[in-house]
């Protein structure tokens, strides 16, 4: 029985030591994880890698992730890529935002690594559907 490749997850974020820390998080659970520190590489990784799953910081350099989520809504090869915006802007009115920009999910910071990682494993499971 052959076994799955393990999903790919981008994580776009300028702050080093959450990028860090997501990818640790998401490595030891088992993911591929492709990290870049601002907007315009998340788009253009997003192209070309068509990761399974992306994980987007509001506040970067360049673009920012909510402009990030409505092009990646916006382009055929990234349409259907779910996307989970992980910010340290935390009140209803930015979530409604994101999820207003084609966000599927919402996670504020200080993040639970738990709770990621529950987060991340419900947005693939249901993109498989």
């Amino acid at each position: 029985m052959t076994s799955l490749p393990p999903s790919t997850v981008l994580i776009a974020e300028d702050d080093e030591d959450v990028r860090d820390l997501v990818a640790l998080r998401l490595s030891a659970a088992g993911y591929r994880t492709v990290t870049v520190d601002n907007g315009n590489a998340a788009l253009t990784v997003a192209n070309l890698e068509r990761p399974d799953l992306v994980v987007l910081d509001i506040d970067m350099p360049g673009l920012d992730g909510l402009t990030v989520c409505q092009q990646l809504q916006g382009m055929a090869r990234t349409s259907r890529i779910p996307v989970l915006i992980l910010s340290a802007r935390g009140r209803d009115l930015d979530a409604s935002q994101g999820r207003a920009m084609g966000a599927d999910d919402y996670l504020a910071k200080p993040f639970d690594s738990a709770d990621l990682l529950d987060r991340v494993s419900h947005l693939l499971a249901d993109a498989r559907r």
